[in-house]
């Protein structure tokens, strides 16, 4: 069975204004911003058509943590999975870093990875057959999980406080969520931009799409967990079909 994944970046955070890079050595909080645009993904998920999600999975950097609860407090959900392969790129002795040396190096490693150098690695930190094998197993125990029976949690709005291969084209912040599978598993999976952008390619045979998923936006993926795990992108905000 395929399990729809819906696809979360946190809202904006501390490293996002300093441009820090943040795998593990640096954690910021969410900014006032941020926490906004998590309240503002609760409520598009919650009013989404295509019916109720039933898993809710982060990463375990504070920025995806805290934008995880504050969207299953709209939507009811506890985070059920904290998942530490759905971090942020691993970019090892960049980590921390917000200088201009450590930029031009992060730079030069996505570029040798879209250009087909996967192989390319990040100084003492992972290259992109990696960061696409942890990507693959988050997605593909998500999609078991969900596929195991955790049953959606349907919360009324007062009483919740109210206040891996193949492809095709999520939604910037502010947008309706994609409603379009038939699949019969939802899940929300709230992680990070950066990882998932490099990883596309390898995860789902799709090429770069030219833009970064913005904070609070939504990308949808199709998981197939079977033996041989596939993942499909079925949309990535401003992407048109492929």
């Amino acid at each position: 069975m395929s399990a729809d994944v819906l696809w979360a970046r946190h809202g904006e955070n501390v490293a996002n204004l300093t441009r820090t890079l943040s795998y593990r050595v640096f954690d910021g909080d969410l900014t006032d911003v941020g926490r906004r645009q998590a309240r503002e993904l609760g409520e598009r998920l919650a009013v989404r058509a295509a019916g109720p999600v039933r898993l809710l999975a982060c990463s375990p950097l504070r920025r995806a943590r805290q934008t995880a609860d504050i969207v299953g407090q709209r939507l009811g959900l506890p985070v059920a999975m904290e998942l530490d392969d759905l971090r942020e790129v691993n970019v090892g002795e960049l980590d921390g870093r917000s200088d201009d040396q450590a930029w031009e190096i992060y730079t030069a490693v996505l570029a040798a990875w879209r250009a087909g150098d996967t192989r390319a690695r990040f100084p003492d930190g992972e290259n992109r057959d990696e960061l696409c094998a942890r990507l693959l197993r988050a997605l593909t125990e998500v999609a078991r999980s969900a596929a195991a029976g955790h049953p959606p949690v349907l919360a009324d709005s007062a009483a919740a406080g109210h206040p891996p291969v193949l492809a095709d084209s999520a939604v910037p912040a502010g947008s309706p969520v994609p409603a379009d599978s038939a699949a019969a598993e939802r899940s929300l999976v709230v992680a990070h931009g950066a990882n998932l952008r490099a990883a596309l390619p390898c995860l789902a045979g799709e090429p770069d799409p030219g833009a970064d998923l913005p904070t609070g936006g939504v990308a949808a993926l199709q998981v197939h967990p079977g033996g041989f795990p596939v993942v499909r992108l079925v949309s990535w905000p401003g992407a048109a079909p492929g």
